[in-house]
Formats: C-alpha cells, structure tokens, sequence
C-alpha cells in the first residue's frame, strides 16, 4: 500500500525485480487512488485494465475491460501466490470490498501481493446496470418485470450472456497466468463463494487456499429459499429478546408488535415527509409493508442491525413513529442500489438460478407464511422468463469435490446462507474446517478472531492447525433497550 511519496530505493528495486509482474506484457500497473460505491471508503494501491474477450471461445472478437488493483508485498522476497478477495451479490464490486477492508488486507502484504479483479459486469469492469430493476419495494411486483427487463436488455452496452459465474472464473484464471503468480489464495463471501468453488473445481491447481464465508453450495439455487431462511432468523430474534430480561422489559412481545406494525402497514401505506438519510434531502414518501420488508431483511445481516429490530418496532407501536423504518429502509435501500450492478446480478441468476427452480420442491405455503412472502420468488422467476440464459460450465451444479485446503465460515445467524448450507459442503472438502461464528450473521471476516484466523489459514494452509478458539468470544450485539443504545 502506498502510503505518502512513492520512494524509490533498493528494497522497492529488489522486489520489483522478483516480482510476477514482471513476466506480464499486457497488464500494466499504475498508482491510484480508490475510492469506494457512494464515496465511502479511499485507499492507494497500484491499478490497471485489462481487455477481454467478451465471448471466451472467440479470443479475436470484441473485447470488454477489466478493472485489477493491488496492494504490492512489504517483503523483499514476496510469496509467488498472491492473495484475492471476491465480494457477493451477484453483482457487488470486490475492489469496493477491499477499499472496505483494506486495514484487514494489509496485514496479508507482509508474506504477499494483495489482488483484486472487479469480476467482469461489476463495479469499475464493464458494469451492467438495469435501472429500475433493483432491491426496491417497486420491483416485487411481477407485473412490472417484462417491461423494465426489455427496457435494460435494450440500454446494455454488451450481451449478458458472458457476465456469468463460468467467464469469471476463466478471467481469473487468466489474470494469474498473465501476471505469473504461481496459485492464488482465495477468499469468498456469499455468491463469491461460489465463483471461489467453481475455480476450485476448474482449476485445481491453481488454487492454493480457499476461504468461503457465508457459502453457497453448488447444487443450491439463490432466491428459492431466502425468505424461509431470513424468517428463520428474524424468528431468533423474537425468541432472544424473550430471554433476555432487558430486551423483554422494555419491549414485552416482539413478535406481536411485529405482527401489529406488518398488517398497519399491509392495509394502508404512511405518507412521510423527512430528510433522506443519506443525501439529506426532503423526501416524500408512501411508506408501505415492502419498505419493512427491505429494513427487516438486511439489517438481519449483521448483528449491529439486528440489536435495532425490537426498538424500532417499539417506536412504531408505543410511539407512532414510523421514521425509524422509514429512515433506515431508505439507507439501506440506497446503499445496495449504488452499490450492486443488477445487469450482472441478472445474467447471473437467469442463468444459474432461476432455471432450476422447477426442480426444486418449493413449499409455497411456507414461502407465502414469511414476512417477505412468495414475491421475491414470483419477481425472480418472471424476471428470467425475460432474461436470456447465459454462457455456463456443464459441472457448475455439480457436487464439488476437492482436495485443496479450504476454510469454512458460517455467522451462527446467518439469514441468507445458514450455516447448515457451510456444513453441505463438506463431505466433498476432503482437507476443510467448518467453523461457525456464535451470534453474527452473514459474512464474517472482519469479526473478533476471524482476521487473525484467516491470515494464519494463508499463511499456512493446514486446516488441522487452526486453532479456532478464539471465536468463543464472540457474542451477539446486545439488543439496544431504548434509541440510545444497550442497558449500560
């Protein structure tokens, strides 16, 4: 990482001259500053694009770029593996990830090179977006779909078709024997695990170690099951709070109030007038049951949030007030708008998701008794009746079987990927560690230990040498008792 005037001395000679980059003829580095989706984040590292063939199987034909950027090793005699980050969605940006995690990277360029490709239709790499198309309460309706589907098909600079999980694993691939790095170290969360499975599977060996965080296992679908699963956990929320004597003091029943604030808000939507919480600007808004919906669903995602649910819900019972929903489903709304490429997002599901939906046993009676409801699932499945179906392996589905090291992570509360989904995959990891972070949600690295654990997986990838009992320590946030935080 570059930190101050760029200083030419020995030691930065020496490591260039050792340096894989140096067997590279197409990809240039640069200094450069980053900064992260909404302006939140900067970090300095060395960058480049890199032209690909759109369609893999025509390497002379046209050409999309690519974003890379990497923190360059402190060591003299760097590692000849180099380590790599590849954020969820589909459709989030991993440089945005590791401008978020950069304090936490940092301590992986002692031993090696820190790089991170923006996997092709996200973030600085030939972005797909689909205006209009988002995790917004107006696209659950599965009347409005076809319309604005053929209205982004019609805006996107590239076909679809090559935005999959199959063509990014090639680009990395490809980005490793390009710059020379001898294998890759690797760490996934959510749909990054598994673009991180499948180049295990395609490239066995070029993977040196992987992590996946929050896993998705090959032979499941996204979409299907996240409303069963995210009622899962927002049901261990009402059941942590009655025993905890503080939450259930100030609050008596979760559940109910719930319930109470879901059907006020199913009946008539609230017109609200407040400042928007991120930009500041007066915002007028109808306030309806999908507004809950997106606040319940992502502040279930870690355990900060979390703490908020029975507060929040309270304020709206006891006190009328709605602009604590209000206010922090427009946060979270905006923040997964700017920060995810739904154009990718959709050649993605379209092609590895939703077409398998119709083998599944989906018991919609249990999907409609959530409080997302089956419209999640009716969106998606309309959505891809629209969308075309993209480039894949034959074996992406397929039960992965591997011998590299690999390290598995599962937030106990996890309200998307459950840790039972970390546990499926392991009869195939024939060298693996599952480990189950107590009281957090989806994604864990940067929690308690799990850094410290990760960076020794690294370093040395022996799963029968983690020693993971640091993570006991590891708590749930406590539930906050009032607006201004826990009991003391």
């Amino acid at each position: 990482m570059l930190r101050g005037p760029l200083k030419l001395t020995l030691c930065a000679l020496l490591s260039f001259v050792v340096s894989p980059l140096a067997n590279s003829q197409e990809i240039s580095f640069a200094p450069c500053a980053l900064t992260g989706s909404g302006g939140n984040g900067n970090l300095h590292a060395e960058c480049a694009t890199w032209q690909r063939p759109l369609d893999p199987a025509k390497p002379n034909d046209e050409k999309i770029e690519l974003f890379i950027a990497k923190l360059k090793s402190t060591s003299n005699t760097p590692a000849e593996d180099a380590f790599t980050i590849i954020n969820g969605g589909p459709g989030g940006s991993s440089i945005d990830m590791m401008i978020q995690f950069a304090p936490l990277l940092s301590a992986f360029t002692r031993e090696r090179d820190v790089l991170v490709i923006d996997q092709r239709g996200t973030g600085r790499s030939s972005r797909l977006t689909c205006e209009g198309i988002a995790d917004d309460p107006e696209s659950y309706d599965p009347e409005k779909v076809p319309e604005l589907i053929q209205a982004c098909l019609a805006r996107l600079p590239f076909d679809p078709n090559f935005f999959t999980t199959s063509a990014a694993v090639e680009d990395l691939e490809a980005m490793r024997a390009e710059l020379g790095y001898s294998q890759l170290s690797i760490y996934g969360v959510s749909y990054g695990t598994r673009v991180a499975q499948h180049f295990m599977r395609r490239y066995p060996n070029s993977a040196r170690a992987v992590i996946i965080d929050g896993v998705v296992p090959p032979t499941e679908v996204l979409g299907s099951q996240i409303a069963v699963h995210s009622q899962e956990a927002l049901d261990k929320v009402f059941a942590q709070c009655a025993e905890k004597p503080e939450c259930a003091d100030a609050f008596g029943d979760v559940k109910a109030s719930f319930e109470f604030v879901s059907t006020k808000l199913r009946e008539a939507p609230i017109p609200m007038t407040l400042p928007h919480p991120v930009t500041g600007i007066t915002t007028e808004l109808e306030l309806g049951h999908p507004h809950l919906v997106a606040w319940l669903r992502f502040s279930l995602y870690a355990p900060e949030t979390t703490a908020l649910i029975p507060v929040i819900l309270n304020e709206a019972v006891k006190h009328q007030s709605y602009t604590p929903i209000a206010s922090n489903a427009l946060r979270m709304l905006h923040n997964i708008t700017t920060s995810m490429a739904y154009g990718m997002h959709n050649a993605v599901v379209c092609t590895e998701d939703a077409p398998f939906y119709a083998s599944e046993e989906v018991d919609f009676d249990a999907l409609s008794a959530t409080y997302i409801g089956r419209e999640m699932y009716d969106t998606l499945s309309a959505l891809c009746v629209e969308w075309p179906r993209g480039y894949m392996h034959d074996s992406m589905k397929q039960p992965l079987q591997s011998a590299v090291p690999t390290l598995v992570l599962s937030g106990e509360n996890d309200p998307i990927t459950p840790p039972a989904w970390g546990e499926a995959v392991m009869p195939g990891l024939s060298n693996a560690i599952h480990i189950i972070a107590p009281g957090q949600g989806h994604g864990t690295i940067g929690r308690g230990c799990m850094p410290k654990l990760i960076e020794a997986f690294v370093e040395d990838p022996d799963p029968n040498q983690i020693d993971s009992a640091c993570i006991e320590r590891l708590q749930p946030f406590p539930f906050f008792v009032d607006l201004l935080g826990p009991k003391p």
